[in-house]
């Protein structure tokens, strides 16, 4: 038995119908056939309806024949606006080169209250700083352009949403398109292009926030919030900001990449801003921070202590590329050090951060390293970590050694360093930059506890064997 489609697209936009035939071979005298739909749906006869989100479905029909034969295809669907969109121009003109602010909110806030999406046809539009109501769902089509106006202040944010149950979709990120004037933005760090606090219910996907004066994306004081396949490039200062106080966050298939302008200049910088800062349940799968002034991902929950509630962060298939600090890095808080919480606390939030199965690529400094993480905090376990040419530019400016991974501090420190583990890291240099595959190395003196270096492949450490350091001592693993 075979299937065939009419017609016969290799895509299909969401919510599209379309018709399914099967012709069934054999000798049985029964033709007919029984139909499946992973995500979409689609009835007896055949008539299939897409799902309403992009990605891709699996139709099955089985014979219903005794010999029960079966046949399946893969349709990749498109996204597309849904059934009860209603255009940015039916609220009056907008895309002629003026201000089309007052078009966008006037639409927003209406077809939120009527419960229908908003769809923003393509072309080229200017906007000063909108808000998203509850229940907004925006479709951003191909070709889509939205910019933003000349004059934004240090503190305007281009698009906010501090409400629920908020939806913008795109096309596709490389053709639905928010941006700013980071050439405009010669100071300051809160010109955000996307800037979610205190929202609930939301989710984004297929489109770009690039060209901000702050970061692409800020997100904090949330709960249940989803970011997928899209792209934050050329930020000024990260690619987005996690600022504690969320729950429930998933960044899926994502890039933060180019970030340049004032630091931190990470790709993703996840750093609560005081100790009720939470950080729960996020999810960070199959992303990607690429080419960034600072640090690929930088996870630094210093401020908070162990008042705070226990971390949960997983990252997954992570991508760290060519950036020119730490390929992924962790910092917490250690009051002797200058931590900005009293000088009687040196304790930090407990919990577990565990970044598995992912890559650090060609990073200025270290490929992963916990710097000044006090083992006192949350246990941070980088699992089946593949490290390749790491030290692009060197030593490392603060310390002054071109390890692969590193548990590494200066001075100032009160407590013990560690509760860090590197289980299977698979490490490979193959330019001179790299002198052990691990140093672990306390410059305050109080020492290193509860640590692993577990190896899978190593090769090309200039001074290995043995593969690292601790306190200068060599060693080959520490388990």
């Amino acid at each position: 038995m075979f299937i065939s489609l009419a017609p016969s697209p290799a895509s299909t936009p969401a919510w599209k119908t379309v018709q399914f035939t099967a012709n069934v071979q054999g000798t049985s005298a029964d033709k007919s056939v029984t139909w499946s739909a992973m995500a979409g749906t689609i009835t007896p006869s055949g008539l299939y309806t897409a799902p309403s989100a992009a990605g891709t479905d699996t139709v099955t029909a089985v014979s219903n024949a005794n010999n029960a034969m079966s046949a399946s295809t893969t349709v990749t669907i498109t996204a597309a606006a849904p059934p009860n969109a209603v255009s940015l121009l039916h609220f009056g003109n907008a895309g002629f080169g003026g201000d089309d602010t007052n078009v966008f909110q006037t639409a927003l806030n209406q077809t939120a209250a009527n419960g229908q999406a908003l769809e923003i046809p393509a072309g080229n539009y200017n906007i000063n700083p909108i808000t998203f109501p509850s229940n907004s769902n925006m479709f951003v089509d191909s070709g889509a352009t939205v910019t933003a106006n000349p004059g934004y202040g240090a503190n305007a944010v281009m698009l906010t949403i501090g409400s629920s149950n908020v939806t913008i979709t795109g096309a596709g990120a490389a053709t639905a398109i928010f941006h700013m004037l980071k050439a405009q933005y010669t100071s300051g760090e809160q010109r955000h292009c996307l800037y979610v606090v205190g929202a609930t219910n939301v989710t984004i996907s297929g489109i770009s926030c690039n060209d901000s004066g702050g970061d692409g994306l800020y997100l904090g004081n949330s709960t249940n919030v989803t970011v997928e396949d899209c792209i934050f490039n050329n930020n000024r200062r990260q690619g987005s900001s996690i600022t504690g106080g969320v729950n429930h966050v998933y960044y899926l298939r994502d890039y933060f990449t180019n970030t340049s302008g004032t630091a931190p200049q990470s790709g993703i910088d996840i750093e609560p801003n005081a100790p009720s800062g939470f950080l729960l349940d996020i999810h960070i799968t199959d992303c990607y921070t690429n080419d960034n002034a600072g640090d690929g991902l930088m996870i630094s929950p210093w401020m908070m202590n162990s008042t705070s509630q226990p971390i949960s962060i997983t990252v997954v298939g992570h991508h760290s590329t060519g950036n020119q600090g730490y390929g992924y890095v962790g910092i917490n808080g250690d009051a002797g050090r200058g931590s900005p919480l009293s000088s009687s606390d040196n304790t930090n939030a407990p919990g577990t951060i565990l970044i598995q199965d992912s890559f650090s690529d060609q990073s200025g400094s270290y490929g992963a390293c916990a710097r000044f993480y006090a083992a006192n905090g949350a246990n941070l376990t980088f699992q089946n970590l593949t490290v390749t040419n790491p030290n692009v530019n060197g030593p490392d400016p603060s310390y002054g050694d071109s390890g692969a991974v590193e548990i590494v501090r200066g001075g100032g420190a009160t407590v013990p360093q560690g509760n860090v583990y590197f289980v299977n890291v698979n490490i490979a240099s193959t330019d001179g930059n790299t002198t052990y595959y691990f140093n672990f190395n306390d410059g305050s003196g109080a020492g290193t506890t509860n640590v692993k270096f577990e190896p899978g492949t190593l090769s090309g450490a200039t001074k290995a064997p043995p593969s690292g350091l601790v306190q200068g001592v060599a060693t080959s693993v520490i388990d």
